[in-house]
């Protein structure tokens, strides 16, 4: 009898090793369970590419092979295409490639098996695609730059910046809208400042594109005769300043720029603008201008417009030659206020060359 009971405790015991071989989870593979996405969230920048993956997983999460299928929801946002270059080895792995065509959210769509998982793809944008009122300016001419849907302006921060570095007056600015004064030189223009709405919190600066600048509102500065009349900028008793900028005048006119006539060894050239006062009035022009102090610019206004040594001498610097230092920026003030009458102020390069000169206008008590 006991033979035969360990016999049978024997068998029983061969026939549960038999039962143990093989994965004891295997009843636990079903196919397709779940999708890994490598990154689910990506930032990636305007017109660059980076690459995405697909994982196929069963419900024990190991690798499983399937195809996968990946779509962008926003195609005028992110594109996605397979990654011929990364061939998957076992039909689980899956890489692809996402290019960043506009700025703003896009989301992924991954499918294999029935089971679907998405990814948001963040653009942060390289460009301002705002719409300028004109992309040929005359230089000096005001322009206005719109925010867009995306992007709006920092009123705290933003600043445009010209090409070659050249400074943009700011005459207003709001969250949706910039008013500017265009300086000389074609080529795109810089805004620090955007707000990225779709990412809290961001701020960059995006380049524009081009901005043709042709000639000049003030081309016809180069002339006594034909001095822009610049009255209406004379700001009223009380009210804020004004602003221009001027880029220089060419060919050099040197040979009527009074401190060349005098003679006090300007190189030129000058512009000149007139203004009238229907009553005596202190007005004080403050002129910065692009690049450093090795550029001298001078400032300063005459009671009249005759081209000689005499008339220069007797009727400009009726600022006491405040203006017509080597600092920067350059401050007319007369001690007591401008006449009755016909002005004209004038901007003389005196040493250097500049690409625009920025002149504030403020009227004094």
């Amino acid at each position: 009898m006991k033979r035969l009971d360990f016999r049978t405790v024997g068998v029983v015991l061969l026939a549960a090793a038999v039962g143990c071989k093989g994965d004891p989870t295997a009843d636990l593979r079903t196919g397709v369970n779940s999708l890994s996405l490598i990154p689910d969230l990506m930032f990636i920048d305007q017109g660059t590419t980076k690459p995405f993956e697909v994982i196929v997983r069963d419900q024990q999460l190991n690798p499983v092979a399937a195809s996968v299928e990946v779509t962008s929801l926003s195609p005028a946002i992110v594109t996605v295409e397979v990654d011929s270059s990364v061939p998957s080895a076992d039909n689980a792995h899956h890489n692809f490639l996402v290019d960043a065509i506009g700025s703003g959210q896009a989301m992924l769509v991954a499918t294999a098996g029935g089971v679907s998982d998405t990814a948001t793809i963040t653009v942060i944008p390289t460009a301002f695609d705002g719409a300028f009122s004109t992309t040929t300016p005359q230089a000096g001419d005001t322009l206005t730059i719109a925010s867009t849907a995306l992007l709006k302006f920092d009123t705290a921060t933003v600043a445009v910046t010209g090409p070659s570095a050249s400074r943009v007056t700011m005459l207003a600015k709001t969250p949706d809208l910039l008013t500017v004064l265009a300086p000389a030189g074609t080529g795109s223009w810089t805004i620090a400042g955007v707000d990225v709405t779709y990412v809290p919190g961001l701020t960059v600066s995006l380049t524009t594109p081009p901005v043709n600048t042709t000639g000049s509102q003030w081309a016809a500065s180069r002339s006594w005769q034909t001095a822009p009349n610049i009255s209406n900028l004379i700001p009223a008793v009380g009210a804020g300043p004004t602003r221009m900028t001027v880029p220089p005048v060419s060919p050099n006119n040197v040979a009527v720029c009074p401190e060349a006539v005098l003679p006090f060894g300007s190189a030129g050239p000058c512009m000149m603008f007139r203004f009238d006062l229907a009553a005596a009035a202190n007005v004080s022009f403050t002129a910065d201008w692009d690049g450093t102090t090795a550029t001298d610019i001078d400032v300063y206004v005459c009671a009249d417009s005759v081209v000689s040594a005499a008339a220069f001498n007797a009727n400009c610097f009726e600022d006491g030659g405040a203006g017509a230092t080597g600092a920067k920026p350059q401050t007319t003030g007369p001690a007591n206020a401008y006449g009755v009458g016909a002005h004209w102020f004038v901007i003389e390069l005196y040493a250097g060359t500049t690409a625009n000169t920025y002149v504030t206008i403020r009227r004094l008590p």
